[in-house]
């Protein structure tokens, strides 16, 4: 028998086993998208997606932070471990936390499709018209749960309160309509989250990279789909609203599980890329330091090799997004004597009158990184010459 005077349950089996899941993926989310935010920092480049990612991941921690607490209040429980004021409380809880949730998811999303805008901003009109597609859905699905469930009861206190209902003090809709809000968010969000994998693809495929360059993004852009996973598994959960009395706190438990693992991967999804980026100017410096510094002279091509050099294990430089240019200047003089003009015959092949000198030609090649977020931020030029 249940004490009355309880207020927590003891955290083990199922409730310990959600309590540790969600501060696991709280703490991965955490860790990646810091390291996002220090390159894009670092790189002079942060912009409305990356603020965007930061205020989901405030709030997915704040979301976190209220299902640990559900949990501990009753969320994840079955009913004979749960008195009266735990079931109120755990209701109550779980009110608040999936207000929450359906902030960070839309915040969340939103930075992805404000990043893909950037990268597809000279794309065909179609993938354009897909990603404002994306970014209407989101917030449609987001009006939707939010203002569906602060309405429905009325006053809000009356979804974990049945005291105030069975006095009539408060009306509530149907079960069918908690369902179909439920139903409604989970099918959206599984449309978004296969748009944020598919969309990404297509544009990745069309830009100027090796086929093993692209498979690789690819495959860490394929851990969004687990997102996808984790929402289409918490569904079949949601049809037992239909029986408030049978264990309903137990598979709520599942719900809000599966929801926090969705925000967790989400964030880490998004801010794969400055990961990649990251590990790519590490493994650099590791290889610069074994293998020295490079002369200042040599030039550094876009593809990474070095003029002079023929090793290919280097120290590399390449373009790391599909908005950076590359620029080339060229600048040709004539030397100090007359000079005559030749043919274009002769000039093909190289004759000089008179034994005189040539044409000195001087080749200046700056490269510089652009990026078109907020505002265009360029990285000094790396500038390399070579005369002939």
């Amino acid at each position: 028998m249940i004490d009355e005077n309880a207020r927590a349950v003891v955290l083990e089996d199922f409730p310990l086993t959600m309590t540790v899941l969600v501060l696991v993926f709280l703490g991965l989310a955490v860790i990646t998208v810091g390291i996002r935010t220090m390159v894009r920092v670092t790189d002079d480049n942060f912009g409305i997606d990356d603020w965007l990612i930061v205020a989901g991941l405030v709030v997915y921690i704040a979301d976190s932070g209220l299902a640990v607490h559900a949990v501990k209040v009753g969320i994840g429980s079955k009913d004979d471990h749960l008195n009266t004021w735990m079931q109120s409380e755990a209701q109550k809880f779980y009110i608040i936390w999936i207000t929450v949730y359906v902030v960070a998811v839309a915040l969340i999303k939103t930075s992805v499709c404000v990043t893909l805008r950037r990268i597809a901003a000279k794309s065909v009109p179609l993938i354009q018209y897909a990603i404002w597609g994306l970014f209407a859905l989101t917030w449609a699905s987001f009006c939707v749960t939010f203002f569906g469930i602060l309405t429905f009861c009325r006053p809000v206190e009356g979804n974990w309160n049945t005291t105030l209902v069975l006095e009539g003090k408060a009306n509530c809709a149907t079960t069918e309509t908690l369902i179909g809000i439920s139903h409604t968010n989970t099918a959206t969000s599984i449309v978004t989250d296969v748009g944020c994998i598919v969309l990404p693809g297509i544009l990745l495929w069309k830009t100027q990279m090796t086929i093993r360059a692209k498979l690789q993004v690819l495959c860490l852009l394929s851990l969004a789909s687990v997102a996808s996973i984790a929402t289409i598994a918490r569904a079949p959960f949601i049809s037992h609203y239909k029986r408030p009395t049978d264990n309903l706190k137990y598979y709520i438990g599942y719900i809000v599980l599966f929801s926090c693992v969705e925000i967790g991967i989400g964030c880490i999804a998004a801010s794969l890329p400055s990961l990649r980026i990251l590990y790519k100017r590490v493994r650099g410096q590791e290889s610069q330091g074994s293998t020295g510094t490079p002369n200042a002279n040599t030039l550094i091509t876009i593809g990474g090799g070095k003029i002079g050099d023929s090793s290919s294990r280097g120290p590399k430089r390449v373009f790391t997004n599909p908005t950076d240019r590359g620029i080339t200047s060229t600048h040709v003089n004539r030397g100090d004597n007359n000079w005559e003009r030749l043919s274009d015959e002769d000039s093909d092949k190289g004759i000089l009158v008179n034994g005189q000198s040539g044409i000195r030609a001087d080749y200046t090649y700056s490269v510089e990184l652009e990026t078109y977020n907020t505002g265009n931020s360029r990285g000094p030029p790396q500038i390399a010459s070579s005369d002939r």
